[in-house]
């Protein structure tokens, strides 16, 4: 990077700061932010490549299917080859899907948190954070903006075309208007959002388990009905 965008990174982030001290919040673009990589590449692997023992891999139709705001336990590998061939997603990098067949899958993300990194394909973002920010953003509390703020979900409704297939242009992804208040609260928002995603976790585990024992206790009280009237019925 050079010395001059460097300085202006800086500048933004002074403005940020300054800002936030202010009226407590900043607007910022997500390209004032993020150095913004795109990959278009869905053939480097496929679901044929998938092996136990190979090297950490993310399908872009796995973003909003099998994680949700964040990724550490990485679900799929794929063989070493096609590993070696593909581009690959880093720890703190943020990766995002640009299409898919539904509204509520596109535009997704997760941050990457495993510390493997994990190849990826299909039409897909890279967002790394740029330096001159680090001090005044949690990237978790970006992910989890993303994913579940109304008014950025609505543009990114508003702005995907296609029928069967839904996309989302770079240019419009990049240029998502996001709310940065003060770190301390961004990371307030977040471990809350972490809280209540695991008591609901912990709720529906606990509703499974009822519906388990439910089921259980009738299964065996039909038994004993049926077992009571074959007896009956022997008995005459």
């Amino acid at each position: 990077m050079s010395e001059k965008i460097r300085e202006f990174n800086d500048c933004i982030r002074e403005t940020i700061k300054i800002i936030i001290s202010i009226r407590g919040y900043a607007e910022v673009r997500i390209f004032d932010i993020f150095d913004i990589k795109y990959m278009s590449k869905k053939d480097i692997f496929t679901k044929k490549n998938i092996t136990s023992e190979g090297k950490n891999a993310i399908f872009y139709g796995d973003i909003s299917r099998k994680y949700d705001c964040f990724a550490q336990e990485i679900i799929n590998r794929i063989d070493n080859e096609s590993y070696e061939k593909a581009t690959k997603v880093e720890k703190e990098q943020i990766l995002v899907n640009l299409e898919d067949f539904g509204y509520e899958d596109i535009g997704r993300c997760i941050l990457y948190q495993n510390d493997v990194p994990a190849a990826i394909n299909g039409n897909v973002l890279l967002l790394t954070l740029k330096d001159s920010f680090k001090d005044i953003i949690d990237l978790r509390y970006i992910a989890f903006l993303i994913n579940y703020k109304d008014t950025i979900r609505n543009y990114i409704y508003q702005k995907s075309a296609g029928e069967k297939v839904k996309r989302l242009k770079k240019i419009d992804f990049e240029n998502i208007l996001i709310i940065i208040p003060a770190l301390e609260v961004q990371n307030k928002t977040v471990n809350n959002f972490i809280e209540l995603k695991r008591q609901f976790e912990d709720d529906v585990a606990e509703i499974e388990r009822k519906i388990k024992l439910i089921d259980g206790y009738s299964k065996g009280y039909v038994e004993r009905i049926l077992n009571f009237k074959n007896k009956e019925l022997s008995s005459e």
